[in-house]
């Protein structure tokens, strides 16, 4: 069965988290700049426009809302907005906002945790803690650009669950990421990446967990793309949530610089 590949692409990967061995492992945190947790790239209008499209056509497979997560998504949507003020391209007047893309969105128009996702180029993520299970729970996204996941499946389930089919993700790893979100504070943030190879640059890729993943890191010689997300973390003041933010890259081969195909090649054989 065929399907239709966007392509859109960044000009340039601007990290590389192959290349260090502080981003490479798990869970390579690092801290992070508040005011550096939504980032607007040469990607953002078409990016945009496909995240349109995504929650106009495909809702219910990018967007899923606990009711007892609507304080946090109010709030994350307050916090989006405070960031966006001071940001270059964007311009708040009472209801509207008007995206550096010149598209006007209300935000009277939908659910403020969709209004949010239609704002910034991040998949936004919302995670609570469950004393049942004693862990942070996902319990609501706005999640356009998946990497092989689906929202569906991994709602209101814990970390160490919705990263069961990753390698990696070791017993150590979730108790280190459980931690580091028990003592994260609202005045400081965090970012980590990941990367894969794929065979085409489609960033709307939804995959179930019982099937294989064929196209992580498999391959290298030939025609590729790289996907790299950058991951921030950071908590809500009021909710206590966890906000899960991913922006994606994706170039082609061709876009890297020589001293990322080097590395690249060394990380990965």
């Amino acid at each position: 069965m065929s399907f239709f590949v966007r392509e859109i692409c960044q000009k340039k990967l601007p990290i590389s988290p192959w290349d260090k061995d502080v981003t490479a492992r798990l869970p390579g945190i690092q801290p992070l700049q508040k005011n550096s947790l939504f980032l607007v790239d040469d990607a953002f209008n078409q990016q945009m426009q496909y995240r349109d499209h995504l929650i106009r056509e495909n809702r219910i497979k990018v967007f899923q809302l606990n009711i007892t997560a609507q304080e946090a998504a109010t709030e994350l949507l307050g916090l989006v907005l405070e960031n966006l003020r001071d940001s270059s391209g964007y311009s708040i007047n009472g209801s509207q906002i008007v995206r550096p893309d010149r598209k006007v969105i209300s935000l009277k128009s939908d659910n403020e945790l969709i209004i949010a996702g239609s704002l910034v180029q991040e998949d936004l993520l919302i995670l609570e803690w469950n004393k049942e299970v004693r862990e942070h729970v996902l319990v609501g996204g706005v999640l356009c650009f998946p990497a092989l996941w689906t929202l569906q499946e991994k709602m209101n389930k814990p970390m160490s669950r919705i990263h069961k089919p990753v390698e990696h993700y070791t017993e150590k790893v979730s108790k280190i990421v459980q931690r580091m979100f028990d003592n994260l504070q609202p005045d400081t943030a965090l970012w980590r990446a990941n990367w894969y190879l794929y065979s085409n640059p489609e960033l709307f890729s939804p995959q179930e967990e019982s099937l294989s993943h064929t196209t992580q890191k498999s391959f290298f010689e030939g025609n590729f793309w790289v996907r790299v997300e950058r991951q921030t973390i950071f908590k809500l003041p009021r909710s206590n949530s966890i906000i899960f933010g991913i922006h994606t890259f994706v170039v082609h081969r061709s876009s890297l610089s020589s001293e990322q195909i080097l590395s690249l090649k060394k990380n990965h054989y």
